[in-house]
């Protein structure tokens, strides 16, 4: 048997053609936003452990903790909140309450 058959089988060259590692975590991501947008999420804006990453010399989890932290702040929310009354009301949108 030569090297190009592995029991009676001739082995070829081939090309992969499967998708990157890069390019399947890209499908999941956007399969997941798919998923939450049916369920009324709003994900057209999203953060990421790399936006902080890319800037400061941290762990994932601090990434993560440093995010935690300022999307929770109450004065977020709270301006969060006021635009979307503000956008709602320049929107013509009646309040239900």
């Amino acid at each position: 048997m030569n090297e190009n058959q592995i029991n009676d089988i001739e082995v070829h060259n081939f090309v992969d053609l499967s998708p990157s590692k890069e390019t399947m975590m890209a499908i999941n991501i956007e399969e997941a936003k798919k998923l939450l947008r049916s369920e009324g999420y709003f994900v057209d804006a999203l953060w990421s452990t790399s936006d902080v990453t890319m800037n400061y010399n941290c762990t994932e989890v601090q990434a993560n903790t440093v995010l935690f932290e300022v999307l929770t702040e109450d004065s977020v929310e709270q301006h969060v909140s006021e635009m979307i009354h503000h956008v709602a009301k320049i929107m013509n949108l009646k309040s239900r309450d």
